[in-house]
């Protein structure tokens, strides 16, 4: 996989530091500002460990720090870029301008080592630090980084002048209503230099793309939640960002919030809303049980919903598939399903077949297009595909739907599962859970 495989804008820097320890703190504080599970001491005793036993630099002007942390089970980045230089303590002497320090979870070990190859064979690339040179902002930094060959455009002035001025009036509107919070909905489009003056006494949420997230300096009371919107319409954007900050615990049933928000692709906030949660959302408030406190890992749904919406979007081979995502209760689950052909993950380890495994998502795209099921256990491991889902009178529990779209809502009735269906035919994302349709996400037109 490429660099911009596991690159995201909010841990994308240009570096502040001028020795090697402060720019190793810049890249750690910045791992751990939106991972609960990561805290700073533990990453930087980490780094500092591995840096004793053996240098990062990995070639001229370029260093490679990574350590396995214990108790985590992802693979993360975490991306300096220094025009001027930093001194590095290794053999042969000379500064370093581009950093990318990386953290895994000691049980995803093979494949951190795997991630590891694959980054230092993209960063050796001679023309990487070239077309660098200029970048002054952290998006100019990722935007090259990702693939861009020259520095691009800083963003415009009128769009960032309409942010302010709707962040500002979403502020007001929360303290005149007496809300809990402010939640924004930003895709990569829009400039959030807003959060720069966001007021203390108002609590903000900012919903975006992880890899779309590009954040300046701010402290609290910003919390930042990464939902999959893609290129989904703007209501369905909202839907989905409710149900990740409810299933996250940040809003509760009794809560108002104004929602900011844009037309996808805009690059402006347009829409301002007042949200009473339990009035419009109700039928969210029954997932709480089994997401996060249960059985399913949010970040399971995130991830799971994230490969959903980019096969709605992009289909495999220029053709649209249709494919069925059961999250959680994997013992009553697997009762009711047989294999309608070989399981491709039977005998892999089960760090190998997780879902959260960024390595994992093509293939995992790639077995969408074959009939059957993908049954997930809640903390993310993929335990079979192919299957098939053995609900009996699922067409009449659910007149009107078709074939697969009844199996997926069936499965729930029978079991505390959530099911992820993928249309075919329109490309809509249905999410089931207690025998009930939870909420469908539409793309965007074009």
């Amino acid at each position: 996989m490429p660099l911009s495989h596991y690159l995201t804008l909010s841990r994308t820097l240009v570096l502040q530091a001028s020795s090697k320890d402060e720019a190793l703190k810049e890249l750690a504080l910045a791992l751990c500002r939106h991972d609960p599970v990561l805290d700073v001491e533990t990453v930087m005793r980490a780094i500092n460990d591995r840096e004793h036993a053996v240098s990062s630099r990995i070639a001229p002007r370029i260093a490679l720090p990574h350590a396995l942390v214990s108790g985590y089970n992802r693979q993360t980045l975490a991306v300096g870029y220094s025009p001027a230089g930093i001194s590095w303590d290794s053999p042969g002497g000379g500064g370093v301008n581009l950093v990318v320090m990386s953290v895994c979870g000691e049980a995803l070990a093979d494949a951190h080592i795997r991630m590891l190859a694959e980054l230092a064979g993209t960063l050796q690339d001679e023309n990487t630090l070239e077309r660098l040179t200029g970048a002054g902002t952290n998006w100019q930094v990722y935007e090259v980084l990702r693939g861009g060959v020259e520095i691009p455009p800083p963003a415009d002035a009128r769009k960032v002048q309409l942010c302010r001025y709707l962040a500002e009036h979403a502020a007001a509107l929360a303290r005149q209503s007496g809300a809990g919070s402010v939640m924004v909905l930003a895709d990569d489009r829009v400039p959030l230099c807003f959060l720069e003056d966001w007021p203390d006494d108002v609590p903000l949420i900012l919903a975006a793309d992880d890899a779309a997230t590009h954040l300046p300096e701010a402290e609290e009371p910003l919390t930042v939640l990464s939902v999959p919107m893609g290129h989904l319409r703007r209501a369905h954007r909202v839907k989905l960002a409710f149900l990740f900050a409810l299933s996250n615990a940040l809003l509760e049933a009794g809560e108002t919030v104004v929602c900011a928000s844009g037309e996808p692709g805009s690059g402006v906030l347009s829409n301002l809303e007042l949200v009473e949660v339990a009035r419009e959302f109700d039928t969210f408030l029954t997932l709480r049980p089994q997401i996060g406190g249960g059985d399913l890992s949010h970040h399971v749904l995130d991830r799971v919903l994230h490969i959903a919406t980019s096969l709605a979007r992009e289909g495999r081979e220029g053709r649209p598939v249709g494919a069925i995502f059961i999250l959680g209760d994997y013992e009553n689950v697997q009762k009711r399903c047989r294999q309608l052909v070989m399981n491709p993950f039977r005998g892999y380890p089960e760090n190998d077949r997780n879902v959260l495994d960024p390595s994992l998502e093509e293939t995992v795209k790639e077995f969408s297009r074959i009939d059957g099921a993908f049954l997930i256990r809640g903390d993310g491991v993929i335990m079979s595909m192919g299957a098939f889902i053995q609900t009996e009178g699922a067409e009449s529990l659910a007149p009107g739907l078709g074939a697969r779209h009844a199996a997926a809502l069936a499965i729930t009735a029978s079991t505390r599962a959530l099911s992820i269906c993928l249309s075919e035919s329109t490309r809509r994302v249905s999410l089931f859970h207690g025998g009930k349709l939870i909420m469908t996400l539409d793309q965007a037109a074009h």
